[in-house]
């Protein structure tokens, strides 16, 4: 599963507009050469969000974790700036009320949460590992058959509705495509529908966020629920129709200039 939460997360770094590649200075370090983006014993990759672990003791216990990175561990772009994610702590508390809320309400396959929590500024994640393929492993004949499972999940989502727009830990995360079109400092508000109008949507669905059981082609699980909430359904673009990241890529439409003005028609001023 390790490897597929870390697929978005390298997608949507391929996305931005300049590419980061040393760690930020930290005074507080004894060391000067100290680098806190060295992977340790069980850590599987580090992005510029996050950091992810993998324990494979046994069939039976078998976890993976991912936590958001402190100050130290920023990115530093080519132009010298730092990289400082957007509401990383945010987004992790969201996905785990929105897993939550969907084990409760529907039949979606997700992770199952061991546990999650904060410490001194860092969010973990405990959950078990996923056996499976991602979507975007399967042939196109095999992918066929999983869509149409995932329509029916994408339903069920979409039948779920909310007068009120925004994720589960009471922050708005908007989709990564969105966000990234959003002054960094600019917190959102919108105000309430007059009926529930919005609809409950993953917002991240890519190939890579799908773990297939390569034999049966039945869906182990959904992954990646951190930017889920009550959206407009036209946020929740179906990118797992194609491989690739929850973005316009090639010749598709960029539906972002558009989504904006839907935003721009709920914000509060």
């Amino acid at each position: 599963m390790s490897q597929k939460f870390v697929a978005t997360e390298t997608n949507a770094l391929q996305c931005s507009p300049a590419v980061a590649f040393t760690a930020a200075p930290d005074p507080r370090r004894i060391d000067p050469v100290d680098n806190p983006r060295l992977q340790e014993a069980g850590c599987i990759a580090i992005t510029h969000e996050k950091k992810y672990y993998e324990f494979l003791e046994d069939d039976k216990n078998q976890v993976f974790m991912k936590r958001n990175l402190t100050p130290s561990e920023y990115l530093v772009n080519r132009a010298g700036n730092l990289v400082i994610p957007k509401l990383p702590r945010e987004r992790m508390e969201n996905e785990v009320a929105a897993i939550r809320y969907i084990q409760e309400h529907t039949t979606i396959p997700t992770p199952n949460i061991r546990c999650a929590f904060e410490d001194h500024g860092r969010y973990y994640i405990i959950t078990d590992v996923v056996p499976g393929a991602t979507l975007a492993q399967l042939s196109e004949e095999q992918k066929a058959v999983v869509i149409k499972e995932l329509d029916e999940y994408v339903a069920q989502l979409h039948s779920i509705t909310s007068s009120i727009m925004g994720g589960f830990s009471g922050r708005v995360c908007l989709p990564y495509r969105i966000s990234e079109a959003i002054d960094h400092d600019d917190v959102l508000k919108f105000r309430e529908a007059e009926t529930p109008e919005f609809v409950l949507c993953h917002n991240d669905l890519s190939q890579h966020n799908v773990i297939v059981d390569e034999e049966t082609l039945k869906v182990n699980a959904i992954l990646d629920w951190e930017y889920a909430g009550f959206y407009p359904r036209e946020f929740d673009s179906p990118f797992y129709y194609r491989p690739g990241p929850s973005a316009a890529i090639e010749d598709e439409k960029d539906d972002v200039p558009e989504l904006l003005k839907v935003l721009d028609k709920w914000r509060v001023v």
